[in-house]
């Protein structure tokens, strides 16, 4: 078998560059169905973005590298990620190859994990295949066993996989602000934001364009009055109509009236009002892009370099450092797991069946889940023969709770017992009145104990289950209505789906009518389950319970990175997103609203 090391020093001849601020171009995906899938515009392999929780450990692991070394496969060796993303395959051929490899996921640059250190050379990578600990392949020439290789030690710092937010974050202050592949200084600077280059290519364009549309009227003219002077056209009294007084529907052939009757576009009154879309941001050279007031940046550390103060994005970007604001995670909300299940019909206090509770359907209210509707609801404190109540603490807003189906009556007043949570190890009791009930929609063919998410688009309710057992619930942020208008309307699409894939982070932009540009890099815990449409983690708004997206369903940070570590495909250590492996591999979600009623018209008065 051929070595390792032939590989591994070539793959190092090509890392001579630092990684620090020449990274790859990030392009991304919004939440619209118009919007398609969401990709690194300059990854290696046109790979998506991804990564996820970490998913195997290394005492997992050891049996399988003993095995490996029974098999042949070589000794355990750890590998960095030396390009900006690293595609794991599930055979030693890349996809596009035409021999049925897939993608199961992909590394960041700088992520550290194991592998086999003997390599299979073939014609798709000459640099040698590694099989990774934690299952796929990576091509040699993307890995290196030297840490403290430029590309590897330098690379932006990994996710933090133990936070609601993976990285620092910065929103951009106004518009226009450069993004530069690299650091400029401060003439190139001035130039490259002046676009006085692109102005004078423009203004270049727009003189040839006009030299060629006056050459075009005037071979026009010449040839209607040629043809005038042959055979001019009759009017009733027989006279030809001269060439000049032709009426505007008559606009000779290749030049239309808004030609000749409209200024050109840049010189109309309202041009400057339009706004940009993002193809009109983009740069060339050291500038990636200008970015408009509202953009977000992943920041991976601040630094100072020809005399100027900098950002360095996470993608190796960097950024004015006065005109980026660092902006922490603006909501404190978060949902609830449950810690004990309910009680079945039989069990002690019984299940009490609430007609009316959900909206007038009748539900067994062991296992409800319900969210605290106000801000005046508190925990309820029984005495020990539960003869007598007493406040206890605030039941904040938007809080979760899971009923167990016991209850006492105090006064006539019917008291409930909610489900322990880390919050409230002890459990607590509340009145039903508090609770905005949930109404999940569970599939008919669900199996025991299988994961699945309810989505409640009416109650912006979101329930993680296992088989019938409700797990974790939050409230959400789903797409904004506004169904008359279209170009403000962002419906969030109903159905079964299943996770599809699973990213740490990645970038989300687009265009939007009614809104303009808008780009966040690094959304978390984001998981696609149809099209461009995910669940994610939103560290920029508080309106969770409320309709806002762009057709995504949002949850609070904290409450993403939860459901995204719980649901399925799992993520290896070390990944930075995971594919699911055939089309209902990953975790269903079921994504539902009531039905509205219907309008009944009114009849027509009669005479």
């Amino acid at each position: 078998m051929r070595s390792l090391v032939p590989h591994l020093r070539s793959s190092r001849r090509l890392a001579g560059l630092l990684a620090g601020l020449g990274a790859l171009a990030a392009v991304a995906d919004a939440c619209t169905p118009k919007e398609s899938h969401p990709a690194e515009a300059g990854v290696a392999e046109g790979l998506a973005d991804a990564e996820g929780p970490r998913a195997s450990s290394e005492e997992a692991a050891a049996p399988r590298a003993q095995a490996a070394l029974d098999a042949g496969r070589g000794s355990v060796v750890t590998v960095g990620a030396a390009a900006f993303a690293v595609s794991v395959t599930d055979m030693p051929a890349w996809p596009e190859s035409g021999t049925g490899s897939k993608r199961l996921g992909y590394l960041r640059a700088g992520a550290i994990t194991q592998a086999y250190d003997k390599p299979l050379v073939n014609d798709d990578c000459k640099d040698g295949w590694l099989t990774l600990v934690s299952g796929g392949w990576v091509c040699g020439k993307s890995v290196t066993i030297d840490l403290a290789n430029p590309r590897v030690r330098l690379a932006p710092k990994q996710a933090d996989r133990d936070a609601g937010l993976p990285y620092r974050y910065g929103v951009n202050v106004g518009d226009g602000t450069p993004l530069y592949r690299r650091v400029v200084g401060e003439d190139e600077r001035k130039k490259l934001e002046s676009g006085k280059d692109k102005d004078k290519e423009k203004d270049k364009d727009k003189e040839k364009a006009k030299e060629a549309k006056e050459k075009e009227h005037e071979r026009d003219r010449e040839r209607e009055e040629a043809a005038a002077a042959r055979e001019g056209p009759a009017t009733a009294d027989g006279l030809a109509v001269p060439t000049a007084a032709r009426a505007p529907s008559e606009t000779p052939e290749g030049v239309t009236g808004e030609d000749e009757a409209a200024p050109p576009p840049e010189k109309t009154k309202d041009a400057g009002a339009a706004r940009p879309r993002l193809k009109d941001l983009r740069g060339r050279g050291a500038l990636v892009r200008k970015m408009s007031r509202g953009f977000y940046l992943g920041l991976d550390k601040e630094f100072r370099a020809g005399g100027q103060r900098w950002w360095r994005t996470t993608y190796g970007f960097a950024a004015p450092f006065d005109r980026i604001a660092p902006q922490g995670g603006v909501t404190k909300h978060h949902g609830s797991w449950f810690l004990e299940a309910p009680i079945s019909a039989e069990g002690d206090g019984g299940a009490t069946e609430i007609a009316s509770a959900l909206d007038g359907g009748v539900a067994e209210i062991a296992s409800a889940v319900g969210f605290a509707a106000h801000g005046a609801a508190h925990q309820i404190l029984p005495n020990e023969e539960r003869t007598k109540v007493g406040w206890g603490p605030e039941l904040p807003k938007r809080s979760a709770v899971m009923l167990t189906g016991r209850t006492f009556k105090v006064d006539g007043v019917l008291y409930h017992e909610a489900s322990a949570t880390p919050e409230a190890p002890k459990g607590f009791w509340v009145r039903l009145g508090d609770l905005k009930l949930a109404k999940p929609a569970p599939p008919e063919d669900l199996r025991e104990g299988e994961k699945w998410i309810d989505v409640d688009l009416t109650r912006q309710a979101l329930v993680a289950f296992e088989g019938r057992k409700p797990v974790f619930a939050t409230l959400i942020s789903s797409g904004r209505r506004n169904p008359t208008d279209k170009e403000h309307d962002f419906p969030t699409p109903t159905g079964t789906f299943y996770v599809r894939e699973k990213h740490v982070t990645t970038t989300m932009d687009g265009d939007v009518a009614s809104d303009g540009p808008y780009s966040i890099e690094d959304v978390p815990w984001v998981m696609y389950f149809q099209g461009s449409y995910a669940l994610h983690g939103a560290f920029w708004h508080d309106a969770f319970g409320n309709m806002r997206s762009h057709g995504c369903v949002n949850l609070a940070p904290e409450d993403a990175r939860a459901v995204f570590g719980w649901a399925d495909p799992p993520m290896p250590e070390g990944w930075h997103g995971v594919f699911a492996k055939d089309e209902k591999a990953g975790t269903r979600i079921v994504v539902h609203e009531d039905v509205p009623p219907r309008r009944h018209k009114r009849p027509a008065p009669t005479e």
